[in-house]
């Protein structure tokens, strides 16, 4: 069953139309016609199946809402160039982050360029796996910042090093992974990360570009929060 976004969703039994950019796709891609069923997602946590009707609206069958996750996973980077953000934005809505927050790192050598293709992107990887809530991307902030962020939230937060940390990852509800520059940290903000209680994670022995970390750190952590063996 194909999924589609829309702001706000009706109660069963009444219609509804998708806005533009949606029913093109549902009506001029996929060729629906009467009587096929759809999911519909706002984002929210509410998702809803319905079915097409002869005038092209949507009548909605049934509604169900998925509570927030007990444990939530966020990402905090510096900004990749437009392309690399383009599909890491949609793998981290499939992983099923709850927030990307950019940070400013003294090596960054992308700015980012808000858009609302970020919110297509972030829906269309929503959307393929079936993720109720929409992450959100927050403007950049700097690194002591992010540091006091993870700190309130009492995050178990890890960032891409040579090493590993030699304890057992906590029992706790949030998980924080952090992503620098192509040109990864400078000693004194892995130095600063230590003091603060962020732990070193290492991927392997190469040296992987930011989106692949990011990508890699976040299924290792998703693992971490299920008690998987890693």
């Amino acid at each position: 069953m194909h999924s589609f976004f829309i702001d706000d969703i009706a109660p069963a039994g009444e219609t509804l139309t998708l806005a533009k950019r949606e029913s093109d796709h549902l009506f001029k891609t996929l060729r629906a016609r009467k009587d096929d069923l759809v999911e519909l997602l706002d984002g929210r946590g509410s998702r809803a199946e319905a079915v097409v009707c002869a005038d092209r609206s949507l009548r909605i069958c049934s509604v169900e809402h998925t509570p927030e996750p007990a444990g939530k996973l966020r990402l905090y980077c510096a900004p990749p160039r437009k392309a690399k953000f383009d599909v890491l934005l949609k793998q981290a809505a499939e992983l099923g982050v709850w927030e990307i927050q950019l940070v400013k790192f003294e090596r960054n050598v992308s700015q980012p360029e808000g858009s609302d293709r970020w919110q297509i992107l972030l829906q269309e990887g929503c959307k393929q796996s079936k993720n109720p809530y929409l992450p959100q991307v927050h403007p950049p902030v700097e690194a002591a910042e992010m540091l006091r962020m993870i700190g309130e939230r009492r995050e178990s937060a890890w960032f891409g090093a040579i090493r590993t940390a030699s304890n057992a990852p906590e029992h706790v509800s949030d998980y924080a992974w952090i992503v620098g520059p192509e040109g990864g940290f400078t000693p004194a903000e892995e130095e600063e990360m230590l003091k603060n209680g962020v732990k070193p994670l290492n991927l392997g022995p190469y040296v992987l570009r930011l989106e692949t970390a990011a990508v890699c750190g976040l299924a290792v952590l998703r693992q971490m929060m299920t008690g998987a063996e890693i």
